[in-house]
């Protein structure tokens, strides 16, 4: 038996207009270097229409991402450019941010996608030390190890909460710590953040956290 398929939605398919701005890119990758507080991004676009363009919204998913365009409407065979910086600050790991581009002509918004890879600037192991509640208050130990290439003189650690007590011991000046956490009493939940606080050798203040609980 013959088959017949409705050309319906292939025809309004090929019906549809394409999108007037070609973006050089859709996606932009970085890795950042210690100590580095901003990272500039820039994606490059043309107005393949044979009319203007005009950007009516931009948009960003996070307040650490600043987006803005380098004109408001494009003519017809313009180049373009959607400029942002992105504050790094305390952060470390990778992020995914995303740009939001909102024109007059395309059906939908374009959204670009930036990855950041931030590095450790030092290692901390573990991150994070827990006690059972009722359990014996034993001492735990955090390896403090800075990231290849740096030299970091910690020098004091302090806790959120007074219910821990902290300790920093220099292993090897500028290359290896052991921060020594302590619960006062594990009759009752508590946690914390530890600071621990110290300057690169080039003059950069730094300051890496660990955690304790008692769960």
């Amino acid at each position: 038996m013959r088959r017949y398929f409705p050309l319906l939605p292939l025809l309004s398919a090929l019906l549809l207009p394409a999108a007037a701005l070609e973006w050089k890119s859709d996606k932009l990758e970085f890795t950042t270097k210690p100590f580095q507080v901003t990272q500039d991004v820039a994606f490059t676009f043309k107005n393949t229409a044979a009319k203007p363009v005009t950007l009516l919204d931009l948009q960003t998913n996070c307040d650490c991402l600043e987006a803005t365009a380098d004109l408001k409407t494009y003519a017809p065979g313009a180049t373009g450019t959607i400029k942002a910086r992105f504050t790094i600050g305390d952060r470390s790991g990778l992020y995914e941010r995303i740009i939001t581009v909102v024109t007059d002509e395309a059906a939908g918004p374009v959204r670009l996608l930036v990855r950041f890879e931030v590095p450790e600037i030092s290692d901390l192991t573990p991150r994070s030390v827990s006690w059972n509640l009722k359990a014996e208050a034993t001492e735990k130990v955090v390896e403090i190890v800075p990231a290849a290439g740096l030299e970091i003189n910690f020098t004091e650690a302090q806790a959120t909460n007074d219910a821990f007590t902290t300790r920093l011991e220099t292993v090897t000046a500028g290359r290896r710590y052991r921060l020594h956490l302590q619960p006062r009493s594990t009759a009752e939940s508590a946690s914390a953040a530890i600071r621990v606080f110290g300057r690169e050798k080039a003059g950069h203040d730094v300051v890496v956290s660990a955690y304790a609980s008692v769960q």
